[in-house]
């Protein structure tokens, strides 16, 4: 069975956007209210650890009446971070839309999102030509 999480607590600061694994569309948070995900904690592909509720822009979900994260209990903050920017796709933070969720389970981390989930619901970004200009602004 894999752990959920309930555990609340501090974190440090560090915004995380993710595209959903199902739908391809990113999963948002104004940072006070988010969609609906699953999120799953992967270790060499392995889920260790999963969170179900509202996203937060930080890596959790918001508890239920939104005054609190849910916090990652598998690893402390710096570890799940250095899952997440280590070379291995099996290793990190995987996310899937509850309304995309069809009982699939992930192998590999989610894509990170381009708009940092700050773009509109359905907004595609068909627009082929800001792709190159997008480039200068990644670190």
């Amino acid at each position: 069975m894999i752990p959920l999480s309930t555990n609340i607590g501090e974190y440090q600061l560090g915004n995380f956007s993710f595209i959903c694994k199902e739908s391809d569309k990113a999963v948002l948070s104004d940072s006070f209210s988010g969609d609906k995900v699953r999120l799953y904690l992967l270790v060499d592909g392995e889920i260790v650890e999963e969170m179900r509720g509202e996203y937060d822009s930080y890596g959790c979900v918001f508890n239920e009446d939104r005054s609190d994260s849910l916090k990652w209990t598998y690893a402390d903050w710096d570890e799940i971070v250095d899952l997440m920017c280590n070379d291995n796709p099996k290793d990190g933070i995987a996310a899937i839309l509850e309304e995309y969720y069809r009982g699939m389970l992930p192998t590999t981390c989610s894509e990170d999102d381009p708009n940092q989930g700050w773009g509109e619901p359905d907004d595609e970004d068909d627009d082929e030509d800001d792709d190159e200009d997008d480039d200068e602004y990644y670190w």
